[in-house]
């Protein structure tokens, strides 16, 4: 399915939408939900009349493992350009440097000084 706005340039890239953009399409039609699906249809009418989209994150995003669908976002030239706090830069930093050595501690609020030190 595309969604396309009449009179546009045809070298303009189309977004292809998928199966949440169906969905919406398909169940969000009254009152807040409808909502929704402006929103998404002006987001795509905007990129289809060849606008660039910037998103705004604040806070560490990287238990929602944001960056999964937010990279495809990029691949798929839906996203331009992203600002973010300095939380979202540091984990950054911390992947690029020891991503391959974390180790996950649920109880980590527990720990002593010394196993604190020891980590």
């Amino acid at each position: 399915m595309q969604r396309q706005r009449t009179g546009e340039a045809a070298n303009v890239h189309r977004v292809k939408t998928g199966p949440i953009s169906e969905f919406i399409d398909r169940h969000y039609r009254h009152f807040n939900a409808a909502v929704i699906k402006d929103a998404a249809d002006a987001y795509i009418a905007h990129l289809n009349g060849g606008g660039k989209m910037m998103i705004t994150l604040a806070g560490a995003m990287s238990t929602a493992e944001l960056g999964i669908s937010l990279a495809e976002m990029i691949r798929q030239d839906k996203v331009h350009a992203i600002t973010c706090t300095g939380a979202n830069l540091e984990e950054d930093l911390f992947n690029l440097v020891a991503r391959t050595k974390y180790e996950r501690l649920p109880n980590y609020r527990e720990l002593s000084p010394q196993q604190e030190e020891e980590l």
